[in-house]
């Protein structure tokens, strides 16, 4: 099988794209929030967001703005983390539409995924020297990705 070098993920970046994963799984669990009742799901939003998403998106920020030079790509890359985190604050300020909102995030949350794993990394891996990657790779040495321990599994 022949390998797109482009569509290949820099290994410094693994760990943020094994953090897309869980966060896509998230995602499609979002999907059944009229499984549960308002009180679970926002227990479940909130617990996702505070043990990954919160500081997946401080790492990114922290270690991918002083190289995004491109200004669409950076302007695009805030808002969205922007918008994603004004959702979940959202949820957690009224009980009103929490099912709707839920299903808002979870679409935010798949299309976000999408726009960093087809379009900024990749500009990233093309326009970041290889010393300076690695330098992320190893701030990111310490993370631990682990899968959602949440209960109760409402989504099965």
């Amino acid at each position: 099988m022949k390998i797109n070098k482009k569509a290949s993920r820099n290994k410094n970046l693994y760990v943020f794209s094994h953090e897309h994963h869980h966060t896509l799984v998230f995602s499609v669990r979002l999907k059944k929030a009229s499984k549960t009742n308002v009180e679970t799901l926002k227990k479940f939003i909130n617990h996702f967001w505070s043990n990954s998403l919160e500081d997946h998106f401080k790492n990114e920020e922290k270690l991918f703005l002083k190289y995004l030079k491109n200004t669409e790509l950076r302007n695009q890359f805030l808002a969205e983390h922007k918008q994603i985190n004004s959702v979940v604050s959202e949820i957690n300020s009224s009980d009103e539409n929490i099912i709707k909102k839920a299903l808002e995030l979870s679409e935010l949350l798949k299309l976000h995924v999408k726009f960093e794993e087809k379009l900024l990394f990749p500009w990233l891996q093309d326009n970041i020297e290889t010393d300076k990657l690695d330098e992320i790779g190893k701030a990111l040495e310490s993370i631990v990705v682990k899968a959602d321990d949440f209960e109760p599994k409402f989504w099965v």
